[in-house]
């Protein structure tokens, strides 16, 4: 039997995979909670879900998202996650957005198989710097 592939979602995938009704986001998040995939995440994340559960546009997302839901997302990660430490902090200069950093940094220290993303800029820098930094879909595409 061979290892799940472990990816390091971002917010963005992990919120899209709660949310949404169907599409690869949906599908990669059933996966992980089947364990056919497994999910790779840092504190960084834990904090960076906590500011944009606070934000209403994140809260109105697929028709809302309640205290049970948030409650229920705060469950699953805990079960269906590695969480990892990051003991190193690099800069990344060619992506662009410095919040995204510490997810370049999980993937080199927890030496997982791909970054999970559908924003552009980190998608680039992915490309740029020769590292797996795909899409949903990609991840789905290959599972099958």
């Amino acid at each position: 039997m061979t290892s799940p592939l472990r990816v390091i979602p971002d917010i963005n995938v992990l919120l899209s995979g709660v949310t949404s009704a169907k599409g690869p986001a949906k599908e990669l998040y059933q996966a992980a909670r089947r364990f056919e995939v497994q999910f790779v995440l840092a504190e960084e994340h834990l904090e960076e879900l906590a500011r944009v559960l606070s934000y209403p546009v994140v809260l109105r997302l697929g028709g809302g998202i309640s205290p049970a839901d948030a409650f229920a997302l705060a469950v699953d990660l805990h079960r269906m996650t590695e969480i990892v430490h990051l003991s190193t902090r690099h800069d990344w200069p060619s992506c662009p957005d410095p919040k995204d950093w510490y997810l370049l940094d999980l993937y080199v220290q927890a030496q997982a198989d791909a970054i999970v993303s559908k924003d552009r800029h980190l998608l680039n820098a992915g490309r740029v710097l020769g590292l797996p930094v795909v899409e949903p879909k990609a991840v789905m595409a290959f599972m099958r």
